[in-house]
């Protein structure tokens, strides 16, 4: 008997539309290691109408701000909450977690202070704090990177509202605009347009953060979320940024140096935004049944990354594809919680996005030099698993845009092997 050629599935998502037979996807699923991993869902827990700014896990608690509210969940079960205070602004914010209080700041408006009574504090009008875009915690300071690109500045040790006159730092090889900052193994980075530069607490006065020999040619539009591999142990920071005069891409910082790590797929969809718009990405990390997975998430575009391979996300709404209905993911007590779009949900093994499905994509090419003729297609897959049937269908192309109907199959449900 003649063995049955195998086809070897995609590993991600590739290829440009320039070039339409280079394209391969996966959606809402990722390769291991030759196996396809099924994302999870969210099953949804409440709406409460509120627009979502941010989410964070502050003294044991779960919080977010939602439209001009700070507010605590009370009850992951049925997602209660109750309303510390008043958020001002529209847009979304940054937070870092001190030994005695937490900061929140709104990207370019207020700052305050939440500390472990609930007691939540506006700083802006304290002396020598302006707007700001980033705060970092580092040995007791909290670092803030001004709006206006301008030095950074630290506060005294354990209060976050207290910045001396001589607080100010830029020690930078390569001035240019701060944007960015961010603490990896105990070293502080501050990013500018296109560098980003690395320090080290020597505890010296009046300023303690001295900079490291060197720099990264690389700086930071947005988008920083730390990550692990989980097959090495190595921390990395992933971020949209850019080198100088080249376009934007998504690089991995590890060790005092950046590399690319976007493709040609993901740079198509990253340029055809301003870098206002990509400062405004929504960005995260979840562990999913030891799959350790970022994702980034653009006004029309989202899409995660998984051990070096990139991978669609999208939710299903009224019969069109949407980005990904979740973001500000926050662990919290073993789960994983998203609150977007007024929905707060969490993780779970479903396929719906808090109500709204979501169809799994592989998208591959058939390469065989020559011509050659099939008469049957096998596709092996695990099922049995959900509580309600499912289904998987096939369409295919000539030219890798045009596809032709789609012929499914039913799959078993729950214990239906």
């Amino acid at each position: 008997m003649i063995p049955l050629p195998e086809v070897a599935l995609p590993l991600g998502l590739s290829g440009t539309a320039e070039l339409p037979f280079t394209r391969k996807a996966l959606r809402n699923c990722w390769n291991d290691n030759g196996n396809i991993v099924q994302r999870p869902g969210f099953s949804l827990i409440s709406n409460n109408g509120l627009v979502a700014r941010g989410e964070f896990e502050w003294n044991g608690g779960l919080y977010a701000v939602a439209s001009q509210s700070l507010i605590k969940i009370t009850n992951v079960l049925t997602g209660a909450y109750s309303v510390i205070g008043t958020i001002t602004g529209t847009a979304s914010i940054r937070t870092a977690n001190g030994f005695n209080t937490a900061v929140i700041i709104v990207r370019g408006g207020a700052l305050y202070t939440l500390d472990k009574s609930d007691g939540l504090t506006d700083i802006s009008d304290e002396s020598n704090i302006v707007p700001c875009n980033s705060v970092s915690h580092l040995n007791g300071r909290f670092l803030y990177i001004p709006s206006d690109g301008s030095v950074a500045f630290f506060s005294d040790v354990g209060a976050a509202a207290t910045v001396q006159t001589a607080s100010f730092f830029d020690a930078e090889q390569l001035p240019d605009n701060n944007n960015e900052s961010y603490q990896l193994n105990n070293i502080l980075y501050i990013a500018g347009d296109n560098s980003t530069q690395a320090f080290v607490d020597r505890g010296t006065s009046p300023v303690p953060f001295q900079p490291q020999t060197g720099r990264i040619d690389v700086g930071i539009i947005g988008g920083v979320v730390e990550t692990q591999d989980s097959s090495t142990g190595t921390t990395a920071v992933l971020f949209i940024g850019k080198k100088k005069d080249q376009t934007p891409s998504i690089f991995a910082s590890i060790a005092g140096s950046a590399s690319k790590v976007s493709n040609e797929a993901i740079d198509e969809i990253i340029n055809t935004y301003t870098e206002a718009q990509l400062a405004s990405v929504v960005s995260g990390r979840y562990i999913w049944k030891s799959h350790d997975v970022v994702y980034f998430t653009l006004a029309n575009d989202s899409f995660g990354f998984y051990r070096g391979q990139w991978h669609g996300l999208d939710t299903l709404i009224n019969g069109v594809d949407v980005p990904w209905q979740a973001g500000y993911i926050q662990e919290f007590g073993g789960k994983y919680y998203s609150f977007y779009a007024g929905n707060f949900s969490v993780m779970a093994n479903v396929n719906k996005d808090s109500g709204n499905s979501f169809t799994r994509v592989i998208d591959n090419g058939i390469e065989q030099g020559g011509s050659f003729s099939a008469q049957t297609m096998q596709y092996h897959m695990s099922q049995g698993y959900n509580s309600a049937d499912g289904s998987v269908y096939l369409s295919m192309s000539d030219d890798n845009v045009l596809y032709g109907p789609r012929v499914s199959a039913s799959t078993g449900k729950e214990g239906h092997y």
